[in-house]
This record gives structure tokens, C-alpha cells and sequence, in this order.
């Protein structure tokens, strides 16, 4: 490793793998990544199914919980986010989801040039390696395979027969013409396995002599001089250093950790870095602020006439499936967090859908070590995709090592839960079809005594959970809420920009990990213009 680079990458996440990728192409530049966690050597990462294995593990995640959520009945929330290569790719659903043309022309109307659906399209196909769909839509030479996952239980067939019953149009390609709709999500795996950002965009590079990595390694700040960036400052077993940037920093570490390094350099709210004695260095007020999250909520259904992921998981069950996956890369074990998906609206007021459902042919809840305890029978979990609740992060000290106070704030405008009372409705109607009904489907969760729309709102107030797409804590804009511009450069400080979902002024129309791929590859493009 060398004493400086013209460009630092703080996190080897989903933006930040593409980012690296994109800055050491020419080889005049000197790049180094800095990730703090691990190699992703588990073969808990390689195995879709065993994502919810990684939510509460200390060495390949943060850990992160929300502080009680008044609106949820005082419960902290799991929020896991991925600390190794590949970042939260490495531990997520891998569902492949590019949200709604309309969510970026939100952005672009805000005053972000550039950030338009139609601006983004190029770097979505360029990134794109699609198995299934050769149009307009999508590539077929990028480095992220993304192949359209095949249900392999019956369970999932049939829902997508009750799908069709209730009368919800059938829609192949979430990421095409439209969104609404059902049917079969598309995945980032790859012959079985989790195909992540490192594995897309990161391994394939790590040979070139211009590009180093770091791993285990805590960035603890930024070094700014008259607001000027002049590198950053880390720690790791052997120590802290200094580390030189002669170009640009871009801070990719999430939208958790982005914000906690902005503001642990002097970098946000006056009042906040001065109660806890952090010299201001620039005061941004909207550092923090702006936190979005889906919130869903898990519909169960018993069935009795078809096995579901807990029948086939008994032990010599377990057995035979682990061996289909370590020798032939088939089986259970290649199951992503949901196989069938669909996209509605809750009412007749919305221009486009505002709920998305998560169907997986199997039923459980977490336990307190963050790993499912499986159950029997079939879950369609639904949430609401554009809520207008706010939150934020505020650190604890001016200590690195320790975790911010994260306040989701869910449900804190009332039009947010009316939806998902919506949603919870329009699931269990779907569930009264025949191709439900002649399963003997009984639903466990809620249960038949949550019949009024009163009750459901407290049944979601008291189950519901993160979908894990955090967005917002570094908005990208032109106000003075706002933290970075349409350039991604942070207000008032050079040679430091931010490149990963905390930009996201506002929360995409579904999963989140597609866009941060295609923020790090717009971010790259706007570092090389310079």
C-alpha cells in the first residue's frame, strides 16, 4: 500500500465495488478501496438461502438495531448492513429491481440534472448481464449477471395461479415497460450462487498493479484542510495512519456510515458536532436527516396440501439439500429471500403501484440471533414503497467504534399505515382464490381475529420489520436540507463526494441494490469529466 492515491473509496459496497472498478480502469490512476470488514469467505455469503444467517453476524455485518420506534409499539428494528466485500450485496435478498421510471423523475425535478430515468437507463444496461430478455430494457454484455429466478416448490406456482385468479395482470419483467403486476423476480445469482457487487465488479479486477485494497480497516474520519480534502485517517490491528489522497475521497460506506464519517469530520448539524465537542469543520444541517425505509409486514398462510420450506428442512431434508448445492450448485439452497413478486396499488387514488409484495414458499420468524426459525406454510410479505415518514442518525460520541442512534420514525404520517392496512387487505383477498382455497390455505398470521381494519393496524405495529433499503441521509439536491449536489460532491468541501444510497433524495419504488450499483457508475463517470 502506498502513503497516497489520487482517489480514496471508503467502502466496497454496492456503489463502491463499481466505483473502484470504473477509477482504475486507466492505469494513471492510483486508487485504493478501504472496506471495513472482511473478505466475504463464508460460504454463508455463496448460499442464497442462508442470507438470514448473516443479518446479526458480528464479523461480516454491522448489526445495526433502530432505537425503540414509537409508532411500532417502542420495538427496536434489525437493520443488518453488510460489512465485507460486496457490502449489504453480500448478505441481502439479491432480488434485482430497478423501481419506477416516475421515482426518477422525482429526482430529476428536484433539480438533479442527469438523474432522470432516461439519463440512468445507460448505466442500468451498461452494468446488466441478463440470461432472459435481449430489448430495449435490458443488457447482455455488462459485468452483473441477473437471471429471472425459476420457483422450484408448487407452493409458488400456485400463488402465482391465485395471482392471476384475483384478477392482477401478469407482468414477465418487473424491469421493463411497466411495474405493475405479477410474477417472477429477477436475481443476482449466478449457477446457484449469490452473484454480489465485489463478485461482479470487484474480483475480476483486483490484479491491476493501480488498485489496492485494504479490508479491516475503519475509516475514522476525513482529513480536511481549509476545506479541502487531503486524505483520510483509518485504523485497523496495527494501528491508525494517515493515508494521502491527492484527488478526491468518495465516501460509499452506506447510508448509515456515510453520514456517522461526515459528521465524525466535522461535516453536519452546528448544534449536534458541537454538543459532542466535534470541531466544525462545515455545517451542513442535512447530514443525517431525510432517512428512509419499506416497512413490511409478513401474511402466513398453514397449507396442507403441498410441503413447504419447513417439511423439506427436517434433517435428512437439510441434508440432501446441502448436498444438491456443494456438489451441483441446485436445490433449496439456491432460493433467494422471495421467488414471486408483485406490484399493486392499494387504491384507485395511486398513479402507479405503492405496494410490492415478497412471496416465499416457506413461513417462521426471526429469532433473536437475527436467523429465521422456520415454520410451516407460505408468506406473502407486503410494504408500502413510497412512504412519506422521515427519520434520521445522530451520533453517539466523537468515538468511530461507536454505533449512531438510528430513529427510522416509521409510521409517523398516518397516510403510511392506512396503505399498508391496504396491502394487508389486498393479500388476504388474493389468498381467498381457488388455487388457495384448495390448499386448505389457514392463515397464521395474522389470524382470523385481526378483522377490522383497527385490529390490523395493530397487528402491523406489533410484527412489522425493515425491508433493509435505508436511503436518504445525505440527500442528493439543491436545497438547504440537502447534503451533496447533482455532481455528488459534498456542499462546501472539496475533493469529497458520496456515492451510495444515502443520496437517494427520495425512496425508489422497490429493492434498492440495483441503483446503488448504477449511483457508483454515474459517480465514476462524474470524477473522470472533471
Amino acid at each position: 500500500m502506498k502513503f497516497s492515491y489520487k482517489y480514496i473509496i471508503v467502502g466496497a459496497g454496492s456503489a463502491g465495488c463499481v466505483l473502484a472498478n470504473k477509477l482504475s480502469e486507466n492505469p494513471d490512476n492510483s486508487v485504493l478501496l478501504i472496506e471495513a470488514g472482511p473478505l466475504d469467505k463464508s460460504s454463508s455469503i455463496k448460499m442464497p438461502l442462508a442470507a438470514s444467517t448473516l443479518f446479526k453476524h458480528k464479523k461480516y455485518g454491522w448489526c445495526y438495531e433502530t432505537e425503540p420506534e414509537r409508532n411500532l409499539n417502542n420495538r427496536t428494528i434489525n437493520w443488518p448492513r453488510g460489512k465485507t466485500l460486496g457490502g449489504s450485496s453480500s448478505i441481502n435478498g439479491m432480488l434485482y429491481i430497478r423501481g419506477q421510471a416516475e421515482d426518477y423523475q422525482i429526482w430529476k425535478e428536484a433539480g438533479n440534472d442527469g438523474w432522470g430515468y432516461r439519463d440512468l437507463m445507460k448505466y442500468f444496461l451498461s452494468l446488466e448481464n441478463n440470461q432472459n430478455y435481449e430489448d430495449q430494457y435490458h443488457g447482455n454484455f455488462g459485468p452483473l449477471w441477473v437471471e429471472t429466478y425459476q420457483p422450484i416448490l408448487d407452493a409458488s406456482k400456485k400463488f402465482l395461479n391465485a395471482c392471476d385468479e384475483f384478477g392482477l395482470k401478469r407482468n414477465n419483467d418487473f424491469n421493463g415497460e411497466e411495474q405493475e403486476g405479477f410474477g417472477r423476480y429477477q436475481v443476482n445469482i449466478k449457477n446457484g450462487n449469490r452473484f454480489s457487487a465485489a463478485d461482479a465488479f470487484l474480483k475480476p479486477i483486483l490484479k491491476r498493479p493501480n488498485l489496492d485494497l485494504i479490508t479491516n480497516t475503519l475509516v475514522e474520519k476525513i482529513i480536511i484542510t481549509n476545506k479541502k480534502v487531503i486524505g483520510v485517517k483509518a485504523k485497523n490491528k496495527k494501528g491508525s495512519k494517515v493515508i494521502g489522497c491527492s484527488g478526491e475521497v468518495t465516501l460509499s460506506g452506506g447510508s448509515i456510515n456515510s453520514p456517522q464519517i461526515l459528521m465524525l469530520s466535522g461535516i453536519g448539524p452546528k448544534k449536534h458536532l458541537d454538543d459532542l465537542k466535534i470541531p466544525l469543520v462545515k455545517n451542513l444541517a442535512g447530514v443525517g436527516k431525510n432517512l428512509q425505509d419499506h416497512l413490511t409486514v409478513n401474511v402466513s398462510y398453514r397449507i396442507n396440501r403441498l410441503k413447504t420450506f419447513s417439511e423439506l428442512m427436517k434433517p435428512l431434508g437439510m441434508i440432501k439439500n446441502l448436498y444438491e448445492f456443494f456438489i451441483q450448485q441446485k436445490g433449496l439452497m439456491t432460493y433467494p429471500a422471495s421467488d414471486i413478486g408483485v406490484f399493486f396499488k392499494t387504491n384507485s387514488e395511486q398513479e402507479t403501484p405503492n405496494a410490492q409484495i415478497h412471496f416465499a414458499p416457506g413461513a417462521g420468524k426471526y429469532n433473536k440471533n437475527g436467523a429465521m426459525k422456520p415454520s410451516s406454510g407460505i408468506t406473502a410479505s407486503v410494504c408500502n414503497l413510497r412512504p412519506e415518514s422521515r427519520g434520521h442518525i445522530e451520533l453517539v460520541s466523537s468515538n468511530p467504534d461507536d454505533a449512531p442512534k438510528i430513529y427510522a420514525n416509521y409510521l409517523s404520517k398516518e397516510i403510511d399505515l392506512k396503505h399498508m392496512v391496504q396491502g394487508v387487505n389486498k393479500v388476504r383477498e388474493i389468498f381467498q382464490t381457488p388455487s388457495m382455497q384448495q390448499l386448505d390455505a389457514t392463515e397464521t398470521q395474522p389470524g382470523i381475529k385481526y378483522n377490522t381494519d383497527l385490529a390490523i393496524q395493530e397487528f402491523i405495529k406489533n410484527e412489522s420489520l425493515s425491508v433493509y433499503h435505508p436511503v436518504g441521509t445525505c440527500k442528493m439536491g439543491k436545497g438547504n436540507e440537502c447534503v451533496v449536489g447533482d455532481d455528488l460532491k459534498v456542499k462546501g468541501i472539496q475533493g469529497l463526494r458520496v456515492a451510495d444510497a444515502s443520496i437517494f433524495p427520495s425512496i425508489i419504488s422497490g429493492n434498492t441494490n440495483a441503483t446503488c450499483n448504477v449511483i457508483g457508475a454515474k459517480c465514476a463517470d462524474l470524477i473522470l469529466k472533471n
